[in-house]
């Protein structure tokens, strides 16, 4: 994962959230967070995912120049990712989850904010998409607020759009 450093930041009721380049050490945290039921009804792969098949996902995440995988932490304490993809030259792809006990909090608006100031940092020039189901009304509102527009549809999916320069 190249350039990844921590960043903190206080906004939207969360003041001590900080994120910070995932490990091999957040292995069974990423994997509980994966399996949530609420997060895989949200995900593109909504199967239950193994073990052994997120462990070398994971490594291969984690030695990938186009993935960037961050934690975010409040307070210390892990409650959610962020993960950004490279899709072409100028091009990426965030996605976040929460823990459960984080939910409704307004972490996510925050998160995702972090995450496009993260990458501004990196990318100053990177136009960032969200993927969201059509039916997932929350993460859309999250995305809506955090400054990305309508961009389009794929596959069941509305296409959310924001520059990195614009966090």
């Amino acid at each position: 994962m190249a350039g990844a450093a921590a960043m903190d930041r206080s906004q939207d009721g969360a003041p001590n959230l900080r994120l910070r380049p995932a490990t091999e050490a957040d292995a069974s945290l990423l994997l509980a967070w994966r399996n949530d039921p609420d997060v895989r009804v949200a995900s593109r792969n909504t199967a239950e995912v193994e073990p052994g098949e997120h462990e070398a996902w994971l490594r291969e995440a984690l030695g990938s120049p186009d993935r960037h995988l961050l934690i975010c932490e409040d307070d210390g304490r892990p409650v959610g990712q962020v993960r950004i993809d490279r899709l072409g030259e100028r091009r990426h792809e965030i996605s976040i989850s929460l823990d459960r006990t984080a939910r409704g909090r307004g972490i996510s608006v925050a998160l995702i904010r972090l995450g496009l100031e993260w990458l501004g940092g990196v990318e100053p020039e990177a136009v960032v998409e969200a993927h969201v189901r059509e039916e997932n009304s929350r993460s859309m509102a999250a995305f809506r607020r955090a400054g990305f527009a309508p961009a389009g549809e794929e596959a069941g999916f509305q296409v959310l759009q924001a520059s990195a320069h614009g966090a």
